[in-house]
């Protein structure tokens, strides 16, 4: 009897410490390129990674709680056409520290870490500028680009959500907050990712699965609840814009967001659907994107 219950105590004993191993946040790939970080006045600490030759500066944004090594497919074709990439992390992100005492902030207050790390790179405040964001980085893209409307040359919107609101309760939305669950059992979560971001059967890669951090998504989400749209939406209302829409995205399906863009700014805004897309886009078809941004890049 004595030897059955050890025995049962083992199993137990293995079975919560391969759970444990399942549920602990695992971080995101690291990002391409040189690295450095940026102290700033509040205390937070703001990560960039510094990649290609000096050509004209493309500035890398991610998705919601998500790091831009999301990019690392990306950052590589863009240097080999020419173009230097900062890829900067966002508070909470990978090397990306909160401050000690961290407030409330505004999508403005992204925009002033992302001035604050090309400051730290050594780019000039006339310095023209290109700006890619994806998904919650396209937020942030736009908010840079209307502060600095004399710098940026050219937007571009990967996933543009911003204006559509998503509801406790909807499916998709679910999904979304799910991604960031790291307690859920790991099948179910991957199938959460991939009803969120992904489209049919595309696979997931396991830096997707990876590098989903709560706190930071949370900060992000309130940011965009208490910045009105109407204070960035136009990205500032010069600099013409490529929107790269996912043909099946869950979250910022186009009648809500792309479409309502080129109605808006018929002259500024260019839409590309990309087929077999979701709200990832970038790991689902990575040659497309890249050979759709540097066509819109290359003829400017």
């Amino acid at each position: 009897m004595r030897v059955i219950l050890i025995k049962i105590l083992m199993t137990v004993v293995v079975a919560a410490g391969i759970y444990l191993l399942w549920i602990i946040p695992k971080p995101a790939d690291t990002p391409l390129g040189k690295k450095a970080v940026v102290q700033l006045e509040d205390g937070a600490r703001i990560a960039y990674y510094h990649s290609g030759a000096r050509g004209q500066t493309i500035v890398l944004l991610a998705s919601l709680g998500r790091s831009v090594s999301d990019f690392n497919l990306l950052a590589p074709a863009l240097n080999e056409a020419g173009f230097q990439t900062i890829a900067i992390d966002l508070r909470g992100v990978g090397a990306s520290r909160f401050a000690p005492r961290q407030s409330k902030l505004t999508l403005f207050d992204y925009a002033n870490d992302i001035e604050a790390a090309l400051a730290d790179d050594g780019a000039s405040d006339n310095e023209p500028l290109i700006v890619i964001g994806h998904a919650f980085g396209n937020r942030v893209a736009r908010a840079f680009a209307t502060q600095n409307t004399d710098r940026v040359q050219a937007i571009v919107l990967i996933a543009s959500g911003g204006s559509q609101k998503l509801e406790p309760g909807q499916r998709v939305s679910t999904a979304l907050g799910n991604c960031f669950n790291w307690k859920m059992f790991p099948p179910k979560r991957v199938g959460e990712i991939r009803y969120a971001f992904f489209s049919g059967d595309n696979k997931i890669p396991a830096s997707w699965k990876r590098g989903w951090r709560r706190q930071a998504a949370r900060l992000q989400i309130n940011a965009t609840r208490t910045t009105p749209v109407a204070q960035w939406r136009d990205g500032g209302g010069i600099a013409p814009m490529l929107i790269l829409q996912g043909k099946h995205d869950r979250i910022a399906p186009a009648a809500l967001t792309s479409a309502k863009l080129k109605k808006d700014f018929p002259n500024r805004v260019q839409i590309i659907t990309i087929d077999n897309a979701g709200h990832a886009i970038l790991p689902e078809q990575p040659k497309t994107v890249a050979d759709e941004i540097l066509k819109f890049l290359l003829k400017r």
